[in-house]
């Protein structure tokens, strides 16, 4: 039972990844530019997401309220699958 729930846990991340991907990805001008990384900061997991430099704006949006409705879809993701996750966009 105990390697069933690792498994959930791993694809679980790895649905969370790929939904930041999505968005991202739906938001720029240059979609192959996009690169999604997770790094773990204690018990949260932290999506770092790089761009290319002309679609930075696009993705943290006029006063970061794109970047903030990303940041709150993964949490609320990640939280009906008892986790902790935020998303970083990388300079």
């Amino acid at each position: 039972m105990y390697e069933d729930e690792t498994k959930t846990v791993d694809s679980t991340e790895a649905s969370l990844q790929e939904l930041v991907e999505y968005v991202a990805r739906g938001l720029v001008t240059r979609p192959d530019d996009v690169q999604v990384t997770q790094a773990q900061k204690g018990d949260m997991i932290v999506y770092e997401v790089r761009v290319a430099d002309e679609d930075k704006g696009r993705v943290i949006g006029k006063n970061g309220r794109t970047a903030k409705a990303l940041r709150a879809i993964i949490g609320a993701a990640a939280t009906k699958a008892e986790k902790k996750a935020t998303v970083e966009i990388i300079d």
